[in-house]
Order: structure tokens, then sequence, then C-alpha cells
């Protein structure tokens, strides 16, 4: 496989990925809306219990989002660098990724210590 096939084969995978991403934003808002009713004292219309098992699976799509950015961005500069190009962008393109994916580190374990009971908090489903 050539370098154009392979750079085509990465921003493919951003491009799904960011989709993927999409999803995951607009579940966010709608756990989010399902709180705001929660604390209102209206009825929600999805139940706390399943509401933080969304939230824990959302969370975790979003870090394996995380992920396939890093590694996708991996695969861009690895290919930039063949080719002798200027990789700055690609070094900033992954630091931005190895952030994303330790707050997306943080984020599931947010979820996960919410989930076993051992924070108290109102962070029902962080946005990161």
């Amino acid at each position: 496989m050539n370098n154009k096939q392979k750079e085509s084969n990465a921003i493919l995978i951003q491009i799904i990925a960011s989709i993927i991403s999409i999803g995951t934003v607009i579940t966010s808002i709608i756990l989010l809306y399902n709180l705001k009713l929660e604390i209102d004292g209206d009825e929600p219309f999805i139940q706390a219990d399943k509401a933080q098992t969304i939230t824990t699976i959302n969370q975790s799509i979003t870090l394996f989002v995380f992920i396939t950015f890093l590694f996708a961005n991996y695969a861009l500069y690895n290919i930039s660098k063949e080719e002798g190009e200027d990789l700055t962008i690609y070094i900033l393109q992954i630091i931005a990724s190895y952030l994303s994916v330790f707050s997306g580190i943080i984020g599931v374990y947010i979820v996960l210590r919410k989930r076993m009971g051992n924070l108290v908090t109102d962070v029902e489903n962080p946005i990161i």
C-alpha cells in the first residue's frame, strides 16, 4: 500500500471517529437534559441506573474515539516523515491527542467511581 492510500485510510478513520464523536455529544446532551428534568422535579425519561450505564458506555466510546485519533495522527506523522514534510503540525496533533486521551481516561474514571458509589458528585455526565 502506498503512502497516498495509507493517508486516505487514516483520514477515513478520522471521519468515522468524528461521526461517532458527534453521536457521543448528542448522547451527552440527552443525558444532561434528563438530569435537568430530574433536578427540576420532573419525570426523567431515562431512569437513573440506566442513565448511569449509558453514561459509562458513552464515556468509554469517547475514550476509544480519542485513542483512534491518536493512532491516526501517528499514522499521518509517519507518512509525512517518510515523505520529508515538516512534522511540526503532526507533532502538535499528537500532543493534542495525548491530552484528549488523558482527559478521556479521567472521564471514564469519574463515571466508574460514581457507578461504584465511591464519589459523591452532581457530575452525571462529564463532557470533555
